[in-house]
């Protein structure tokens, strides 16, 4: 049985749940929006119920603790395919067998946690890599496009380190971002994430400031592509 969801945690969350109540042998769970049918393949549409998900969301975390959740949360953002099966035969294993489930020699477990690392390896840097720009209204942008759907894991570091400064930050690769009002972080998409105009004299000070600072005969640019990868320079002001 291949599981048609909601592109999201909460309808692979949904799913999962269904599986469960309904007892179902499941091959594959796919985004309805990805899915390519093929003959004879038996699918099943579940609809996103947010009280479904919660409830496996809870189930795993007093079955194998807080820290599975977020390890589930951080696989799932990868975004790679068969990503969802690998989640799957995981989940089915901490309520079935949370001891073994957490045996990193089961292949699906040492996918999820490599997975799950690196995803939140990318977070925890970007959370350097990210450069806030002057917008309209004193707004500040960043922009960035990392490997990992990870936006919306940057949300509490920042509303915490800029509390009274409304920001956003846009995932461009993706076509959403986050939002914060000095309130509340929301999460936005489609028009809501376009880039706003930038004002360059801002970028222009923080440039040469970096290029004030900056010390030549101290200059190592194989240090500075290991500690800063290349792929994340696209977006940083001072490399511009």
């Amino acid at each position: 049985m291949i599981l048609l969801t909601e592109q999201s945690l909460e309808g692979f969350l949904s799913a999962v749940f269904e599986a469960f109540r309904l007892k179902l042998s499941v091959q594959r769970i796919v985004a309805e929006e990805i899915y390519i049918p093929q003959m004879f393949e038996d699918t099943h549409s579940i609809t996103t119920n947010p009280e479904n998900a919660a409830r496996v969301w809870k189930g795993i975390q007093k079955n194998a603790g807080k820290n599975t959740v977020f390890m589930v949360q951080a696989a799932y953002l990868s975004e790679l395919p068969e990503m969802e099966i690998s989640l799957w035969e995981y989940i089915k294993g901490i309520f079935t067998n949370p001891e073994q489930a957490q045996n990193t020699l089961e292949p699906h477990t040492f996918t999820v946690f490599q997975t799950a690392n690196k995803v939140r390896k990318e977070a925890h840097d970007m959370k350097g890599f990210v450069r806030f720009q002057k917008a309209e209204n004193d707004l500040m942008v960043a922009v960035v496009e990392p490997t990992y759907n990870i936006v919306n894991l940057l949300a509490e570091h920042f509303a915490n380190r800029f509390p009274n400064m409304q920001w956003m930050i846009v995932d461009v690769k993706r076509g959403l971002g986050i939002h914060y009002d000095c309130r509340d972080v929301y999460e936005i998409c489609g028009k809501a994430a376009e880039i706003p105009k930038i004002d360059d004299e801002f970028s222009a000070l923080w440039k040469g400031y970096y290029k004030f600072v900056n010390i030549k005969e101290r200059k190592n640019p194989r240090l500075q592509r290991r500690c800063l990868p290349v792929k994340y320079w696209k977006h940083l002001t001072e490399m511009g």
